[in-house]
């Protein structure tokens, strides 16, 4: 509500979809390539191609022989150290590059890209949206955006009104 009331609404509206976007693919990381072909008609070249600069002299996008603790399925790891740490070709890099692109593409309407990509997790099989709800909260959010900055620049005296 601050950012709203400094009168940020682009720099909320950047933030909200950067999460979005991040948080998607470190959740999809393993199953990118599904959403991919949801969202939009990419080739397996295509898809090789968001691999290769995250693949590593075996040619491998997520190997595991590092002796690093690495994401997996969503979940970070730290039993080694306590500390943040992404395996370097953890599968979350080519999911992200992936949305960045689409979500280019899709233009400057966040809220498309957010309801794009709700629907296209939706048509996943097994789709993530039952059991993870992030998405279709940020969904009511960026619907609610201008109600949520009117009421920043509200003239009302009254501040304990619930939003």
């Amino acid at each position: 509500m601050a950012l709203l009331k400094m009168d940020c609404q682009g720099l909320v509206v950047r933030l909200i979809q950067d999460f979005v976007l991040l948080t998607t693919a470190v959740e999809v990381a393993q199953r990118w390539r599904e959403l991919a072909e949801k969202l939009a008609k990419v080739s397996k070249q295509q898809m090789d191609a968001y691999e290769a600069p995250h693949r590593d002299k075996n040619g491998a996008v997520d190997n595991e022989d590092s002796g690093h603790p690495s994401w997996e399925c969503g979940r970070l790891d730290t039993r080694d150290t306590g500390a943040l740490w992404l395996h370097p070709g953890a599968m979350w890099k080519p999911a992200y590059d992936f949305m960045l692109t689409w979500s280019n593409q899709m233009g400057d309407s966040y809220r498309d890209v957010t309801q794009e990509l709700h629907t296209g997790l939706d048509k996943m099989k097994n789709p993530i949206t039952k059991r993870w709800k992030h998405l279709t909260g940020t969904l009511i959010l960026v619907n609610t955006l201008d109600i949520l900055r009117a009421a920043a620049f509200s003239r009302q005296e009254n501040e304990d009104c619930a939003i």
